[in-house]
C-alpha cells in the first residue's frame, strides 16, 4: 500500500447525521490526500508556500463541504461561506487531527501571510532561469548555487531568512566565512576573485527572486560589498586566453594518431569546426548535412542535448578532415539515430572530455590545455587569417555585439561560415 501500512484508521465523534456525514466527507478527503501524497513526495515546503497551499486546502474544504462553488469572501456572491461556518469546520478538523495549519487558514485567512525567504529566491531563480534544475546544461550553476548556499548558512544566513530581515551584517558574514575557506587540498585560501564569483550567485539569486516575488523597494545587502585583498586587477574576470590555450598543432596531431573510434572521430570534428564538446556528441544523424552545396552540421536544441545560448543554435560548415570525420561517423552510426551512440546520453559529454582528457595529459601537462582549447584554437586561426568577428561569432555560436547581425536566414549565415573556415583552410595550406 502507498501509506506502507494494512490500514489506516480514524476515530469520528458525531453529534448528528449530518455531523456525520460531514467530518466523514473530511475524513475521506484526508485519506485521498495521504495517498497522493505518499505516491509523489514532494520536498518540503518554505513557510510563505506552505502557508499559500494551506490556504487553497481551506478554501477548497470549505467549499466542497458547505457551498458548491469556491470559498468566496463577498456576501452577495452564491458561494459566500460565513465565517462562523469555517470556525464550525477549522473546529471538526482540528478534532480529527488535521493540519494545524489549515485549521489557521480557516479560522484566519486573511492574516498576514510569513516573510518570503532567500529558499523561495532560491526556488524561483531555479525555476525561471535553470529551466527547474532540470538538463544537464544548468547542472554546473546548480551545483555553485549549493554550495554557496550551504556557505551562506554556516555563515550564519540559513535559507529560511527573511528576505526583508537580509542586512548588511549578513552579507559580511558571508564574505568573511567564504574568505577564510581553505581550498581543496588544503593549499592555502580560496582566493578573494572566488569569493568575488560566489558571492554575486548569491547576490543575482536573491536580487531575482525578490523581484518576482513582488518586493518592491527591495535592498540587497550584497550589492557593492567590497570584498579584502581584491585589486582592481585581481578583481577584474579573468581572461578566456589565461584559463585555456590553444593546443599546438603537434599535440592536436598526436591526439589524432592516438584516439580510435567514436573519440578520434569526434577529435576530428572539434578540431575542424571549433564547435563545443556538448554539441558534438549530442549530434543526431538528421543533423549531419553531408549532400547539398554545403555540408554541415546543425546545432540544434533537443531532449537529449540543451545548448548554451540561443546563438548557438547553427549550422557549421565541414571541410577537410571535419568533412571526413563525419563522414566516417554516419557510416559508422548507420541505423542508430545519433552520430555518436556511446555519447548520447546524459552526462555523455562529461564521459567523453573524461578519457579525452586522460588522453591529452600524455601530452602536456600544463593546465591550459584542454579540449576546449581545440575552439580557442579554431578562433585563433580565424583571427590569423583575417576573419571578421562577426563571421567568427557564427562560426562558433557566440553573441553578436550587434543585434543586426542576428537577422537573415540560414543559408546566408551558412555562407558566411563557409567564406569564414576556408579562410582558415587556405591560410594553412
Amino acid at each position: 500500500m502507498a501509506l506502507g501500512k494494512g490500514e489506516w484508521k480514524r476515530v469520528i465523534k458525531a453529534r448528528s447525521d449530518a455531523d456525520l456525514l460531514r467530518k466523514y466527507a473530511l475524513v475521506e478527503a484526508e485519506f485521498e490526500k495521504e495517498v497522493a501524497a505518499a505516491k509523489s513526495p514532494r520536498k518540503k515546503l518554505t513557510p510563505r508556500a506552505a502557508w499559500e497551499e494551506a490556504i487553497r486546502e481551506a478554501d477548497e474544504l470549505a467549499s466542497g463541504v458547505f457551498g458548491a462553488g469556491g470559498a468566496g469572501d463577498d456576501p452577495s456572491s452564491d458561494d459566500f461561506i460565513p465565517e462562523h461556518s469555517r470556525e464550525l469546520l477549522a473546529e471538526s478538523l482540528a478534532s480529527l487531527g488535521r493540519s494545524p495549519l489549515v485549521v489557521q487558514a480557516l479560522m484566519d485567512p486573511l492574516r498576514s501571510p510569513p516573510a518570503f525567504t532567500v529558499e523561495d529566491a532560491r526556488e524561483v531563480y531555479v525555476k525561471e532561469k535553470l529551466g527547474g534544475g532540470v538538463g544537464s546544461e544548468h547542472r554546473g550553476t546548480l551545483v555553485r548555487l549549493e554550495r554557496v548556499m550551504r556557505h551562506a548558512e554556516d555563515a550564519g544566513m540559513p535559507a529560511t531568512t527573511p528576505l526583508p530581515k537580509l542586512t548588511r551584517e549578513h552579507a559580511r558574514k558571508v564574505r568573511d566565512h567564504m574568505l577564510s575557506r581553505e581550498k581543496l587540498g588544503g593549499e592555502g585560501r580560496v582566493s578573494p576573485a572566488s569569493v568575488k564569483r560566489e558571492l554575486g550567485l548569491l547576490r543575482t539569486v536573491i536580487s531575482y527572486g525578490a523581484l518576482e516575488l513582488g518586493l518592491l523597494n527591495f535592498d540587497n545587502p550584497f550589492d557593492r560589498l567590497p570584498i579584502e585583498g581584491l585589486s582592481a586587477a585581481t578583481g577584474a574576470r579573468v581572461a578566456a586566453r589565461e584559463k585555456v590555450e590553444p593546443l599546438p598543432a603537434k599535440i592536436v596531431s598526436a591526439m589524432r594518431s592516438k584516439l580510435s573510434g567514436e573519440l578520434q572521430l569526434i577529435w576530428r570534428i572539434l578540431t575542424g569546426t571549433g564547435c563545443r564538446l556538448g554539441e558534438v556528441t549530442g549530434l543526431r544523424m538528421e543533423d549531419v548535412e553531408l549532400g547539398g552545396q554545403t555540408p554541415c552540421i546543425r546545432i540544434r536544441w533537443h531532449e537529449g542535448r540543451r545548448l548554451k545560448t540561443l546563438s548557438s543554435i547553427r549550422s557549421v560548415p565541414l571541410l577537410g578532415d571535419a568533412l571526413e570525420a563525419a563522414r566516417e561517423a554516419v557510416k559508422a552510426a548507420e541505423g542508430q539515430p545519433n552520430l555518436f551512440p556511446r555519447y548520447a546520453r546524459e552526462r555523455g559529454a562529461d564521459a567523453a572530455s573524461a578519457v579525452l582528457m586522460k588522453h591529452l595529459r600524455g601530452f602536456t601537462t600544463d593546465k591550459r590545455h584542454k579540449v576546449h582549447s581545440l575552439r580557442h584554437g579554431l578562433k585563433d586561426q580565424m583571427r590569423k587569417a583575417g576573419v571578421d568577428k562577426a563571421s567568427q561569432d557564427i562560426v562558433l555560436g557566440h553573441a553578436p555585439a550587434n543585434i543586426g547581425e542576428t537577422y537573415g536566414g540560414e543559408e546566408g549565415l551558412l555562407a558566411v561560415a563557409l567564406r569564414a573556415l576556408e579562410a582558415v583552410e587556405n591560410a594553412n595550406t
